[in-house]
């Protein structure tokens, strides 16, 4: 599994090329209405000993792959079956996207998904190899493969709704952040946006911003201006504002400094 938001153009294509007229690639997200979603976002690709040798050249591509997954399953019906994991929902009937198959995130589903669910995601899967940080690619066991898959959704109890949210709100606004700001990561690899966004998230929850306007409108310039862009005597009360729910930042920042903002 790959996820092309870590590779340039010229090397989508180059990957693609490879498969030539085999068509052995599904996307996970398939929304006319987010295109850069699916251009950016998780693909299932089926692998044989003439490709991985082409892969080995190709810039990056360590970067942009985030599980082996040995199954027995046809690889069109286990992208089938993996594409209900990108939408997450709580009991009470939020929905998130999620990027379900990074490592922190695929371990958690792992050991604490219901096991309906947990069932539902690893079925017809012998072994989910993933880079983990401390021991490098590990295997998670998969679940035997006993009936034809059916329709699920992922909905999960509170406590894993709130562990899986934070990651959501990543992948939401750094592909927002890459389709309409670019600039913003000029010279930055791609497999490290996610992890400066989540830093810039952080030092918004610590400012005690809540509404996502407000923490997008934090985010993007502490990424366009730098650290120091907050930390005059003029803005610090405006996040404080914000804060406390006074106005929107962006509406506060342009009262205060015009359109610029």
């Amino acid at each position: 599994m790959v996820e092309l938001a870590s590779l340039s153009p010229a090397t989508r294509s180059a990957l693609f090329s490879t498969f030539e007229t085999s068509n052995c690639y599904w996307p996970l997200i398939d929304d006319g209405a987010q295109p850069h979603l699916m251009r950016e976002g998780p693909w299932v690709l089926e692998v044989n000993d003439s490709r991985l040798e082409a892969w080995q050249h190709f810039e990056k591509i360590s970067c942009a792959l985030y599980a082996w997954i040995e199954s027995e399953l046809d690889g069109e019906l286990l992208a089938a079956q993996l594409a209900p994991a990108m939408i997450v929902e709580s009991l009470e009937g939020k929905r998130s996207l999620l990027r379900f198959y990074v490592p922190e995130v695929i371990e958690r589903l792992h050991a604490d998904a219901p096991d309906e669910y947990r069932s539902a995601l690893f079925a017809g899967i012998r072994h989910w190899w993933y880079r983990s940080g401390k021991y490098g690619w590990t295997a998670l066991e998969g679940v035997a493969h006993k009936e034809t898959p059916r329709p699920w959704k992922l909905k999960v109890n509170d406590d894993l709704w709130v562990a899986l949210n934070g990651n959501t709100e990543v992948m939401r606004l750094t592909a927002e952040l890459v389709e309409n700001a670019p600039d913003l990561f000029t010279g930055v690899c791609s497999c490290e946006r996610p992890r400066l966004v989540a830093k810039t998230l952080e030092d918004a929850d610590r400012h005690g911003l809540t509404r996502a306007s407000d923490r997008r409108t934090y985010a993007y310039l502490l990424l366009s201006q730098g650290e120091d862009t907050w930390q005059s005597k003029e803005m610090r009360p405006l996040l404080q504002q914000a804060a406390n729910g006074k106005a929107p930042l962006l509406e506060l920042l342009t009262e205060k400094h015009g359109e610029m903002f």
